[in-house]
């Protein structure tokens, strides 16, 4: 009997303590927020900047190098700093925010490639 109460509370606090995708869609101050502002290289070169919304929405640009075409870049940053960021020609940046850096891996169909952000 006590091994059954035990397992129940066991199970009701394993629910209780994740948080829900809705819980993580209701972001309202993001900790991450603000101007960010890096570069990209490997399969293309180029800078990025974008703005982390109080909501956790991103939205910037891609500046290819040398050729200067700009690409917007929109996306999302979870309460964890997990986010993901994409182009309408398929540049992809995913990985996780830090506290005022982050580094991780683009791709592009076939290309991928390093970036580095930093928070200003």
């Amino acid at each position: 009997m006590k091994t059954h109460i035990i397992f129940m509370f066991f199970v009701l606090f394993s629910f209780c303590s994740c948080i829900s995708d809705e819980e993580s869609a209701r972001q309202v101050n993001s900790a991450f927020q603000g101007n960010w502002s890096g570069t990209f290289s490997g399969g293309d070169n180029g800078s990025v900047a974008f703005t982390v919304k109080k909501d956790g929405n991103v939205a910037g640009e891609i500046t290819l190098l040398p050729s200067n075409i700009k690409e917007s870049l929109n996306g999302y940053v979870n309460f964890d700093g997990k986010f993901d960021m994409n182009t309408k020609s398929n540049y992809k940046f995913s990985g996780y925010l830090k506290d005022s850096k982050s580094n991780g891996v683009w791709t592009k169909n076939n290309l991928t490639g390093d970036f580095i952000f930093q928070k200003q």
